[in-house]
């Protein structure tokens, strides 16, 4: 399913002013401040920058947001179950389309693709098991992202490509998870995204591994008011792209 799409900044301003607009009107009539709460669900991996995401639209809108992070899969399975959000933020398209399927998507909004990420080996600070390249981590102790989880399904894509088995030692739910498995010394290497590296990894230049990259979609779910909306326009907004950019999320399909 291709969920790529492009809106102008017009359509964009004009969404964030109408979110203004309805909080006003919201003061006015005396609405509860649950009414325009925006509980957003995002991927392990967009914690930290949505984080700041969240802090800004709130400061440009007034709006009180929460947010809940996790593995894609777990939130995508969340969802399908009936958990009470207004916007998923995931970090593969495949797993929309599970939530898609589930028919838990608001039809009446289009998904938006809106940052780019890539995997890269990283071991802890030293390199200890002296791993240079991905054909070194054979018969040391990794750590990847389990198969269902977007991080999991490039990481076996990759070995796949390199004709390497992959036979990690740890198996985790979410990117962090494994960060930390790393930066702790627990294991040898560990594949994560780009944006998760830290000063306690050191990461191994493997150029392959930059052509495989993840497409982030983000949607309103159904139930959800014209706030959803607002918050997904401000992501896609010169704004909230700054922001991605900043934890080296990369704009969709430019590289």
């Amino acid at each position: 399913m291709n969920l790529k799409n492009a809106r102008g900044p017009l359509l964009r301003s004009v969404a964030v002013g109408m979110v203004i607009l309805s909080l006003l009107l919201s003061a006015i009539t005396g609405c509860s401040q649950d009414k325009t709460d925006v509980k957003i669900m995002a991927a392990a991996s967009l914690s930290d920058a949505f984080l700041e995401i969240t802090e800004a639209f709130e400061a440009q809108t007034g709006l009180k947001t929460s947010l809940y992070s996790a593995g894609s899969a777990t939130l995508a399975t969340q969802i399908i179950e009936g958990a009470n959000a207004d916007v998923i933020a995931l970090a593969n398209e495949q797993t929309m389309d599970r939530i898609v399927v589930s028919e838990q998507v608001a039809p009446e909004y289009r998904i938006e693709i809106f940052a780019s990420n890539h995997l890269v080996l990283v071991t802890p600070l030293g390199n200890p098991a002296s791993i240079l390249s991905f054909a070194d981590t054979v018969g040391k102790k990794t750590a990847v992202c389990a198969p269902a989880v977007p991080c999991g399904s490039l990481s076996y894509a990759f070995a796949e490509q390199e004709g390497i088995e992959l036979n990690p030692a740890s198996v985790e739910p979410n990117v962090r998870s494994v960060r930390t498995k790393v930066e702790l010394g627990e294991v040898d290497a560990g594949l994560i995204y780009k944006t998760d590296v830290t000063a306690g990894l050191e990461v191994i230049e493997i150029p392959e591994l930059e052509s495989l990259t993840t497409m982030y979609p983000i949607a309103v779910i159904n139930g959800a008011d014209l706030t959803a909306v607002g918050f997904i326009d401000f992501v896609l907004s010169e704004a909230g792209q700054a922001i991605l950019g900043r934890y080296g999320f990369e704009r969709p399909y430019e590289n």
